[in-house]
């Protein structure tokens, strides 16, 4: 997004700090209000700034905030000093983690858009994700719960669109829909797990007038037997690969990995195939992995609704795992949101939520920096005042462009 500009801080502004305090502000506070000492955005903010300065813990963002409360009233206004972790904890409990996330989130899908032209079909991933911090073998009553989120990952934008939390007399199967509902999905692929492939899923992602490339296994086994059936029969698969087939061989970890992607719309001999609503085609990914004189052959079989379109396949087939690879790992890997042992699970879910929109910025600016993200969040904590408003000056995205043309 920033290659071939060349970027003097001195020229942006910073108001970008500022659109994420108005932002911010717009959040609705539940407190009765005589009796606030510490505002809610004060609250947030700082919360927001430690975690991109690499603070895990509740006592880590007190820590911060104590250290950094001269820079931080350059910002805001902290009428009663720096809060502490406990009262943070408390607060952030409160927050509407959906406004919080979908305001800063379409903030910068917009920020984007102004600078980036991208064309291609953008892929949405979708996948639960159980916060092991917040599993407790004993004592666990409603208030410390397992902590389970559902999120739609977008590839093209590099970070979670939506995501919402699984009840605990439920699971994610149903809450797969309701998210998809919520969005934009003209135009988008859409893929999952093969839990997430199901009947009323595929119908929620017509309904947005997208397509999908979901996998199958054993737990929709009429389907995943007759798909295996016909790419194992040498005949059928010979012919489809006439027709739609790409192989691509790579190196990585010590070894040799051969991908190959077949599609065919050969269909029309399927049993009940209309209990697929949309589908035009099934798919096959076979990945064959090379290393220290072993072989292994994995097979991955798909419904698909779309046809003659090897590499928006294979593309799909790729991005399947950005949601585990992009969003889920980072959180634990960066922010080690595994870890993390906040026993309030409103408390676990909103600072979860601030832990997605502080990805969500380091994603965004990343391409500059061109480092990893837990390098650039370890810069911040080192040179804070300096890295912080470098980072929130990016997001001056108008003066960016201009600089982009000339």
């Amino acid at each position: 997004m920033f290659d071939k500009i060349k970027i003097n801080f001195d020229e942006l502004s910073k108001d970008g700090i500022q659109d994420i305090i108005t932002i911010v502000k717009k959040q609705n506070d539940t407190r009765y209000q005589p009796n606030v000492k510490y505002k809610i955005e004060d609250i947030i903010l700082i919360t927001l700034f430690a975690v991109l300065a690499k603070c895990d813990e509740w006592t880590e963002i007190e820590s911060f905030a104590q250290k950094k409360e001269k820079w931080l009233r350059k910002y805001l206004e902290l009428p009663n000093g720096i809060p502490s972790h406990d009262t943070m904890q408390r607060v952030i409990s409160i927050l509407n983690p959906h406004t919080l996330y979908s305001d800063t989130i379409n903030y910068l899908i917009n920020k984007i858009n102004l600078i980036t032209a991208n064309n291609t079909r953008d892929i949405l991933s979708m996948d639960g994700k159980t916060s092991k911090g917040s599993v407790r073998s004993t004592g666990i009553n409603k208030d410390e719960a397992v902590v389970n989120t559902m999120s739609v990952y977008s590839n093209n934008y590099g970070f979670s669109l939506i995501q919402d939390y699984i009840t605990e007399k439920s699971n994610e199967i149903p809450m797969g829909p309701k998210l998809l509902e919520k969005l934009q999905l003209e135009g988008c692929i859409v893929t999952a797990d093969a839990l997430n492939t199901q009947v009323d899923t595929i119908k929620a992602i017509l309904k947005g007038k997208a397509d999908y490339v979901m996998p199958v296994k054993e737990n929709q086994l009429l389907t995943y037997t007759e798909i295996k059936e016909y790419f194992n029969d040498k005949k059928l698969y010979e012919n489809a690969k006439k027709e739609n087939y790409k192989k691509t061989v790579s190196k990585e970890h010590n070894g040799i990995i051969t991908r190959e992607y077949c599609m065919s719309n050969d269909i029309e001999w399927r049993n009940k195939k209309e209990k697929w609503p949309g589908l035009k085609s099934i798919g096959l990914a076979r990945n064959t992995i090379e290393k220290e004189d072993k072989i292994i052959i994995e097979d991955r079989y798909y419904i698909i609704s779309f046809s003659n379109d090897i590499e928006l396949f294979s593309r799909s087939v790729r991005s399947e795992w950005g949601v585990e690879n992009n969003l889920h790992a980072p959180l634990d890997i960066i922010f080690k949101e595994d870890n993390n042992k906040t026993i309030n699970k409103n408390g676990a879910k909103n600072l979860g939520i601030i832990r997605r929109i502080a990805l969500a910025l380091l994603k965004f600016i990343q391409t500059y920096y061109k480092k990893s993200l837990n390098i650039i969040r370890t810069n911040i904590a080192f040179v804070f005042e300096n890295e912080i408003e470098n980072i929130f000056k990016l997001l001056d995205v108008e003066t960016l462009k201009q600089l982009k043309n000339t």
